[in-house]
Parts: structure tokens; sequence; C-alpha cells
């Protein structure tokens, strides 16, 4: 067994498992730029260990995350070379997840807002506990998803669903996230430890090589376009107008934003 910790997100790696756990706890897990960064230093690292055969991504303290960090993400505004770094490292970070060598399953429990759901997205298999809520919720703050993130979220549930759900920004239980595809499965909180070994141990049984080679193939099918200057550039201009100003004043307010 070996762990290591950094940035908001640990790794620990044991039979055969390698598990990252986002861990925020005073803000549910919520993704600033170091923890972006750290993912595909991680990802790399699982890439060259040849004793591990999946991967487990989940969050710690009972949330698999809220989001960016609001705190940290709030500072972009104004800042727009800060606002494409953070861009391209949350482009980065869900891209290495995707592209993985080995099979990632995504445990998610509790709250996973915002780009926490787009995380999500980029795994192999995501399995809920049915404590679980979802939410897409860029239109609160004036911000918006990377063009990536919407590839993947069409993907999984459909072009309705997704409007649906970034332009409503409400959020939905496990239950119905498993009908529209935003998950795979839903498991009993109770039994979620023991269902989600049950998952992994039996991935594990299978050929290394049909499951690499199968996973290179289906990310074929249907490949997430790679982020451009100017797909990036919408999401930094976003973070420099007023309504994001407004998003971010109204979430540390506890108030609802007031954009018209």
């Amino acid at each position: 067994m070996s762990a290591s910790s950094t940035d908001g997100v640990s790794l620990l790696i044991r039979d055969s498992i390698a598990t990252i756990v986002l861990d925020q706890k005073r803000r549910h897990n919520a993704l600033g730029l170091k923890t972006w960064l750290a993912l595909p230093v991680l990802i790399a690292d699982i890439a060259r260990n040849a004793e591990v055969g999946l991967i487990v991504l989940r969050g710690a303290h009972g949330n698999f995350g809220s989001g960016n960090d609001l705190v940290e993400f709030g500072t972009l505004h104004g800042r727009p070379a800060a606002a494409l770094e953070f861009a391209r490292a949350m482009a980065d970070a869900m891209r290495a997840v995707e592209a993985a060598s080995k099979p990632v399953v995504v445990a998610i429990e509790g709250l996973c807002y915002g780009a926490s759901v787009a995380l999500t997205l980029a795994g192999d298999l995501r399995v809920a506990a049915d404590n679980a809520t979802f939410a897409i919720t860029p239109a609160k703050l004036g911000a918006l998803y990377l063009q990536s993130d919407l590839h993947r979220l069409i993907a999984a549930v459909g072009l309705g669903q997704s409007k649906k759900l970034i332009y409503s920004a409400q959020p939905i239980g496990a239950a119905r996230a498993r009908e529209i595809g935003l998950v795979d499965e839903v498991i009993s909180a109770g039994q979620f430890e023991s269902e989600l070994k049950r998952l992994t141990d039996a991935i594990l049984r299978g050929s290394p090589f049909t499951l690499q080679r199968s996973k290179e193939m289906l990310g074929t099918v249907n490949p997430t376009p790679a982020e451009t200057d100017e797909s990036l550039g919408l999401f930094v201009a976003a973070t420099q107008g007023p309504e994001f100003v407004e998003g971010v004043d109204a979430f540390n307010a506890k108030r609802l934003p007031q954009f018209r």
C-alpha cells in the first residue's frame, strides 16, 4: 500500500486500485487551481505503476464536490491571464482523467455540483449513492462550462436534458440522474462501499490488455474535441463580465443573483 496527499487531493494505492480522493472538507471538496493541476500528475504517476489495474475517483467526507472553489474562482475577474490558466488547468485535468490508460470508476456521494459534475463525466463509469444530488450551476454565476464539458454532458444525457440541466441550474437526485444517464448506477448509501468493491473486483478480474485496448477503441467512437484558444476564450470572457461579478457576490452573500 502507498499513499500521498497534496493540494486538496490524495492518492492511495492498494490491492491494484489507485484511489484519487478530493479532500477539501471546509468547502465540500471544492476544486481550486492547485487541485486541477495536481490531477494530471497523479494520473501520469498511476499510468507508470504496472501494479495498478483500476482508478477510483471520489470525494472525502461524504461529498463528491461542490464545484470550483468560488473563493478562488471569484478572484479571476479582472485577471484574464489567470482565468486562462485556470481554464487550461481544468481542461487538462479532465482530459487526463478521460485518457487514463486504466478504467476510471467515479464514486459519487452527497453533493456533486458545477465543475464537479463535469469532472465525473470524464470517467468511464459513474456510480452514485442514493443520497447524491447533482446540479450544473454556471447560470447562477454568469460563468460557462468548457466546450469539452458540454460535449461529455451531451454524450451522457442528450441535448435536451443537457439544456434543461444548464438552463435551470436546478438540483436533481440520484434516481433522476440515473434515468437520464448522468450516472450509470445508483446504490443504497448503506451498501455503497460493498457494492463499489463488488464492481471494482469484477473489473480487476478482466484482462488488462482487453480493458486498455477496449478503452482506447471506445474513445474513438465519439471523441471529445480538444479545447482551442477560441473556446477557452469564451470561458475567460465570462469571468471578466459583470454577470460573473454579480453571481459570485450573490453566492457569497447567500442571496439570489439579480442579472436583470
